[in-house]
């Protein structure tokens, strides 16, 4: 199953695994509180995101810049 984030002026695919959506309120809120306090210093600014798809517990963010993903917990 496939759905998009729009954070700012940003549209961000988001791939499941499952059908369960429960994830995107803490998808959402890990994503906005690692960009303002660079609590995550490994998770790529919002610009950089290629696309992120959501396994159990994670997400994995794909960033187009360096070419990598970097896995964080949702919970």
């Amino acid at each position: 199953m496939t759905t998009e984030l729009i954070i700012g002026d940003r549209k961000i695919p988001v791939r499941f695994i499952s059908s369960d959506q429960k994830a995107i309120p803490r998808l959402l809120t890990v994503l906005e509180s690692s960009q303002h306090r660079q609590s995550v210093p490994s998770c790529p600014p919002i610009q950089e995101i290629d696309h992120i798809e959501v396994i159990g517990n994670n997400a994995v963010l794909y960033d187009s810049k360096a070419r990598s993903s970097v896995q964080l917990p949702l919970y």
